[in-house]
């Protein structure tokens, strides 16, 4: 019996948070995503047609706290530019790392996206396995022979190994899926799932190089490769690590506590809109009155008018009465209070009070850290990465990025401001002083220097008003 397919086993972390991810990427998606999802995050009532299901789901409501609370936060990390110290041979290759003309920040607003939907991306640096013995650099960039990144989303990093190399563990297996494209006529779009297996094989001198593998699932559920095995070379040396950069450990994302509660607003709400439909709407009844022939049907409204030959007839509307719905509505109103508490702030209850500072600060503590440990992991990647697109590029050179970590503006009143600008006018302090604290609270931008800026508006002071008309 043939050997049946082993490159689409999955890792058993992969498999304990797949769900979580899941739940993560259609809550961010929003509406459609959710309720497309159908009975995953709202079961059908006992007895439920399909019909009054489908109605019972679309009267729903999704709130989309948690794609509000991912962008707010993104927002807060990415609220000044990424510092990047690179050598200046690779920054041109910066407007454009993917080869598919998406630059530097774009990337990284990529990877910050990952991180907070799902804290599990991955980033692989590649190079186009072209022979470039004997080619200058200016004509190996002219035929596009330069290094690049490709982001893999969590659910495309389906198995991994480390082992202790050297004495030290490094990554030894990655199994990563991709959607490859099927040949067909011009106007089709058909993909299959390829496996791109990158790992460390067994070299001619007893150590390990690097090595990538594609396989495909054949008709009869086996692996088969396709193409053959290709070993990528750095400066024509081949390398001892895979350019994979990913996390080995398996976190919850961070935000899943945020997105659980999401998903039971959600399900309150169907409940909610599902009473107030039926309890809503107006509901005759009658007692008293047989109809003349089976079948007669009355109507309702201004038109017409009901005449019963018995007078001890009776006909009225039902209406709702009772507690009913309330608890619902203030579960619901509980549920986007604890949103608030876990993440998302934009959603709480206006306080009627001010808070301290020192108030405030409390409560932003725990998130601040959350987000300050994302945003540490983002600049450790993205600076792993350039890292090697620099030594593949040429330049053995250690590339830094680092990522804001004041995430609300400095506060600074009128008047402080005015008593800054009268220190300096007065000699108190230095331009370069002034200058420092006008950056410090984000008035003056952080990539100017005094030197540009004195050469924008001149090294002296604006002379003061004269209030009787002239200056």
């Amino acid at each position: 019996m043939p050997e049946k397919s082993k490159v689409s086993l999955h890792h058993p972390s992969y498999d304990k948070m797949a769900d979580q991810w899941k739940n993560c990427r259609d809550a961010v998606a929003g509406s459609k995503a959710v309720k497309d999802a159908g009975a995953r995050y709202l079961p059908k009532l006992k007895d439920q047609l399909d019909a009054e299901y489908q109605a019972y789901k679309q009267r729903a409501s999704w709130l989309g706290a948690s794609w509000a609370t991912i962008r707010s936060f993104k927002g807060m990390l990415l609220r000044k530019p990424p510092e990047i110290d690179a050598p200046e041979s690779i920054k041109a290759f910066l407007d454009d790392v993917t080869m598919s003309g998406k630059s530097i920040y774009d990337f990284i607003d990529q990877i910050a996206d990952e991180l907070l939907t799902t804290k599990r991306p991955g980033i692989l640096v590649d190079y186009p396995q072209t022979n470039t013995e004997g080619m200058t650099r200016a004509q190996a960039e002219s035929l596009n022979l330069r290094p690049s990144l490709a982001f893999y989303p969590a659910e495309s990093i389906i198995n991994w190994r480390q082992e202790r190399i050297n004495n030290a563990y490094i990554l030894s297996l990655v199994v990563l899926t991709e959607d490859a494209p099927i040949e067909g006529n011009e106007f089709e779009h058909n993909t299959e799932v390829h496996y791109r297996v990158l790992d460390l094989a067994p070299g001619e001198d007893g150590t390990r190089i690097y090595r990538q593998r594609v396989y495909r699932i054949n008709d009869n559920k086996e692996d088969e490769q396709v193409g053959g095995d290709i070993f990528p070379t750095m400066n024509g040396k081949y390398l001892n690590e895979i350019p994979f950069i990913l996390d080995p450990e398996v976190d919850e994302p961070p935000l899943i506590d945020l997105v659980d509660l999401n998903f039971d607003h959600y399900r309150l709400s169907a409940d909610l809109k599902h009473g107030l439909h039926f309890s809503g709407l107006p509901t005759a009844w009658i007692a008293g009155y047989t109809p003349e022939n089976p079948g007669d049907k009355l109507y309702i409204g201004s038109p017409t008018a009901w005449v019963f030959p018995d007078p001890q007839a009776k006909a009225d509307y039902l209406e709702f009465s009772g507690q009913g719905l309330k608890p619902i509505s203030e579960e619901m109103t509980k549920t986007e209070e604890r949103m608030a508490v876990v993440g998302a702030r934009m959603l709480a209850v206006e306080k009627k009070a001010t808070e301290t500072s020192q108030t405030a600060s409390i409560h932003r503590a725990g998130e601040s850290s959350v987000l300050s440990n994302i945003g540490e992991t983002l600049g450790i990647m993205m600076s792993k990465a350039l890292t090697i697109f620099s030594a593949w590029a040429g330049v053995q050179q250690d590339v830094t990025v680092e990522i804001n970590d004041e995430f609300m503006p400095p506060d600074v009143t009128p008047q402080e401001l005015t008593a800054l600008v009268a220190a300096w006018q007065s000699g108190a302090i230095s331009m370069q002083v002034l200058f420092e604290q006008l950056q410090k609270v984000e008035i003056i931008a952080s990539d100017l220097t005094l030197e540009e800026m004195q050469s924008q508006i001149g090294s002296q002071p604006p002379a003061a008003p004269d209030l009787t008309g002239g200056v």
